[in-house]
């Protein structure tokens, strides 16, 4: 790695670079150049050469930004001429994982810039076939699933450990690149999984699976899973056609939530029961259902549990009735879900009846609703007469249940 100041016409930014939005002038944006015009540029940017990334626009541009696209547009815009860099040898794989890495640490990458960046990565080491021989033995066989079965009934081995590629990869000093292209589909996701969460499980790979489906999803409803404010103008308006509020963020943000995955799932459900015939299609559809089934101040977990039931409820109704129309269908099983959510949430006090406790919290929400229940299942008005009784309730059953006289 050589470290070197850069004049900043001689720099563009890199297309494997992992922002979806690098730079959108907003009051975040505003801050860090003047950060930077205040104080200088803290972190150098890495860069590749011009050369190995093929992004050059023009003759005088000679370094593409692979990591530090947000300080190289900040910098443009405080008046800098030059920039430190740190000139990095990396062919595309390379600097894609570059910049993943990069960017997660110095701030936290949306599930969708995470998705994107691991389904670039995962097209360019995945086999752009399925196989139809061993490549150790040349035997005919019926694709991947086939191949495996070969293995296993053979001493076979396919050719590169995607472990030891993921744990050995280091950026290449020639213009040969890290790693080919795997055998099969199932090795990619492994050497994807362990260089990205250093482990190569099921429950990784898994993990990784679900990355690419998001980064599958039309992008419209892969729009949910940004900040809103990195929302295009075209995004917002999209998602509030659909009653979705503007604030309205799913995902942890940390590309660790199974929102991701369960939002997926609905759209892949849907995609596979309604028919081309109908004017419902599947994302709008799905963004029906999560403007439908969120409210203000509910948990990550209850919008995955809601999501996760309205799939199963709606899919198997659509499968199973060829009566009625799939439009009517999925309005009356969206409209029924939506009253019996906002009953509960809309009976939830104010203020919570616990206290010194997270309001926001998903364990304090859920107890609220249940208190909220029980209040009207026993005809009690007063929080104090409730609790005296759930408690009396409490005391007997142990009582009969442990013989307590």
């Amino acid at each position: 790695m050589q470290r070197q100041e850069l004049r900043i016409d001689q720099l563009t930014v890199d297309q494997m670079q992992s922002r979806d939005t690098a730079w959108v002038g907003d009051n975040d944006d505003q801050r860090l150049a003047n950060s930077i015009a205040a104080t200088g540029l803290l972190h150098d940017v890495l860069v590749r050469s011009c050369d190995a990334s093929d992004t050059a626009e023009t003759e005088s541009q000679q370094y593409s930004v692979v990591a530090g696209s947000r300080r190289y547009y900040a910098a443009l815009e405080a008046g800098y001429e030059r920039l430190p860099c740190k000139i990095i040898e990396a062919d595309d794989v390379e600097a894609a994982w570059t910049s993943l890495s990069e960017n997660t640490d110095r701030r936290n990458l949306s599930e969708q810039e995470i998705a994107q960046q691991l389904s670039l990565i995962y097209e360019m080491v995945r086999p752009v076939a399925e196989p139809s021989n061993c490549p150790d033995c040349g035997q005919d066989v019926d694709g991947e699933v086939g191949l495996r079965s070969h293995q296993q009934h053979t001493d076979c081995e396919l050719p590169q450990d995607p472990v030891a590629v993921a744990i050995n990869s280091t950026p290449p000093t020639t213009n040969e690149s890290v790693t080919n292209r795997f055998t099969t589909s199932q090795q990619a996701l492994t050497y994807i999984a362990a260089r990205y969460l250093g482990r190569s499980d099921d429950d990784a790979v898994d993990l990784v699976a679900g990355h690419l489906r998001t980064a599958d999803l039309p992008p419209v409803i892969q729009s949910l899973f940004k900040p809103p404010d990195d929302r295009t103008t075209e995004e917002q308006m999209a998602i509030s056609n659909y009653g979705i509020s503007s604030s309205t963020r799913l995902g942890s943000g940390e590309g660790r939530s199974g929102t991701s995955r369960d939002v997926a799932s609905l759209y892949e459900g849907l995609e596979g029961t309604l028919d081309e015939q109908t004017a419902l299609t599947p994302t709008g559809a799905v963004l029906e259902a999560v403007g439908s089934l969120t409210f203000d101040g509910m948990s990550e977990q209850e919008i995955r549990q809601n999501i996760r039931e309205f799939r199963r409820e709606v899919t198997a109704e659509l499968t199973a009735d060829d009566t009625a129309s799939q439009q009517e269908i999925f309005t009356e099983m969206l409209a029924a879900q939506e009253s019996e959510l906002r009953e509960m949430y809309e009976e939830i006090e104010p203020t919570r009846p616990f206290r010194k406790v997270d309001v926001q919290g998903p364990d304090t929400q859920r107890h609220s609703r249940w208190h909220s229940q029980a209040m009207r299942s026993r005809d009690e008005n007063a929080h104090g007469a409730l609790v005296k009784r759930l408690y009396e309730e409490r005391l007997e059953t142990l009582a009969e249940k442990h013989g307590w006289s």
